[in-house]
């Protein structure tokens, strides 16, 4: 009889994702809850000099710029935000209107409090890799003042002996243009020379005004054989969550889509890579415990949750859910899970769905893969192991993970020893 083990042997890797204050955004500053202190700070502005306009605008322009791409642009579209209000904003010199703009912008830190959750595919540009390595990229939740999330990037590329290089983050942040299609859909748009790392997917709609949380991307294989990534994310309004879809071919060009059906009512949805039996396929936790199935002809409609699997053992007698999309291999779908256990901590465990028919289970780690240890159980959120995805390349699965919903690190586990352990 083949002796069971107690652990899988995980490495971990150094490469530490911490909360970094220094990279910031801007946003639109709207004092008060009417116009009159708007009137008020133009009226100021209004009663300088030309002179003393220019003056103040150099002296922001040189305070701001090299912390932002374009940020006269910025200034002049907050400026066209209350010139509506402004009487006689026509004829107003261009150095006043910027200055205006100036006086109603702000700054923003997207990570400053936490940088956690992280998912991770394979970049849409592979050349030159060959067989040297593959690219990726790896996105965040994001955490700023106010606990407002959004969703941050960074890319890298696993050499061959399994090195893990990340590249350097740029300083910069954007958050894209934004276009709304109608009450469902939106898209944000960057310019194809900005860095990925310098990408933020910032709330948008009233619908995810108080955030956006825990992106699940993965690369998602069509019937033609070409690829188009997705994520599924929770959008929060403060009061209620709508769980939404990413959808992107290159990273540049984001279209965002609210999710319908009853079965799309939770958090936790992780999309399948790839259709079973013609169907798009669906993993979710419903009922904020037990793990679901779904199918479905329509990617932005869910409906008939079919249940899998419920909390079993000690570490997940809480609940149990996803850590990211489904992973395929020879033996059946990897599905990387976290369980909820005493004094609210979370681990993560493994389970082994068949390839045909994911609904049923035919393996499962018999004890936690990971867990906090001592190093990762502080934090905003204590005692918390979670993931939103991983990759398998070359015999390894590599495994970003986010420790106490403050920081983040990776780890990967020989993908053989993993399958040959779940029972």
């Amino acid at each position: 009889m083949k002796e069971l083990k107690k652990q899988i042997y995980i490495k971990k890797l150094n490469h530490k994702f911490l909360p970094d204050s220094r990279r910031v955004i801007t946003r639109y500053f709207y004092p008060g809850e009417d116009n009159r202190r708007v009137l008020n700070i133009q009226n100021r502005i209004l009663a300088l000099s030309e002179k003393r306009v220019k003056e103040l605008l150099a002296e922001t322009l040189i305070l701001f710029s090299e912390r932002h791409k374009d940020i006269k642009r910025v200034f002049y579209k907050h400026y066209q935000k209350v010139s509506g209000i402004i009487k006689n904003h026509e004829r107003i010199s261009e150095a006043r209107k910027l200055l205006t703009g100036a006086y109603f912008t702000m700054e923003y830190s997207p990570a400053s409090a936490a940088l956690f959750n992280p998912s991770i595919v394979p970049h849409p540009d592979q050349k030159g890799m060959d067989e040297a390595g593959i690219r990726f990229i790896q996105s965040f939740r994001a955490v700023g003042e106010g606990h407002l999330s959004s969703i941050l990037f960074t890319e890298g590329k696993i050499r061959q002996n399994g090195e893990i290089v990340l590249n350097e983050d740029s300083r910069l942040l954007e958050t894209g243009t934004v276009s709304h299609l109608n009450n469902s859909v939106y898209e944000v748009q960057f310019n194809k020379d900005t860095a990925i790392s310098s990408q933020v997917i910032f709330p948008a709609v009233e619908n995810e005004k108080a955030g956006i949380e825990d992106a699940r991307f993965v690369r998602f294989r069509n019937d033609n054989g070409s690829y188009i990534y997705y994520a599924t994310y929770t959008a929060y309004d403060g009061k209620r969550i709508f769980p939404k879809l990413i959808e992107t071919e290159d990273f540049k060009k984001f279209r965002i889509t609210l999710l319908k059906g009853k079965g799309s009512q939770n958090k936790g949805m992780a999309l399948f890579p790839e259709k079973i039996n013609r169907k798009y396929t669906m993993i979710s936790r419903g009922d904020n415990e037990n793990l679901f199935l779904m199918y479905s002809d329509d990617l932005y409609n869910w409906e008939n949750p079919e249940f899998i699997r419920g909390p079993q053992d000690p570490w997940e007698f809480i609940q149990i859910g996803n850590c990211g999309s489904p992973v395929k291999t020879d033996k059946g779908w990897l599905l990387l899970i976290h369980g909820v256990g005493p004094v609210r901590r979370y681990c993560m465990g493994a389970l082994l769905l068949d390839l045909k028919n994911p609904s049923r289970v035919i393996g499962r780690l018999p004890f936690p893969l990971h867990c906090p240890d001592e190093s990762e159980r502080n934090g905003y959120v204590p005692n918390v192991i979670y993931s939103c995805g991983s990759i398998l390349w070359n015999g390894n699965l590599t495994v970003p993970y986010a420790a106490s919903d403050t920081s983040s690190g990776m780890f990967f586990i020989d993908i053989d020893d993993l399958l040959a352990n779940l029972y």
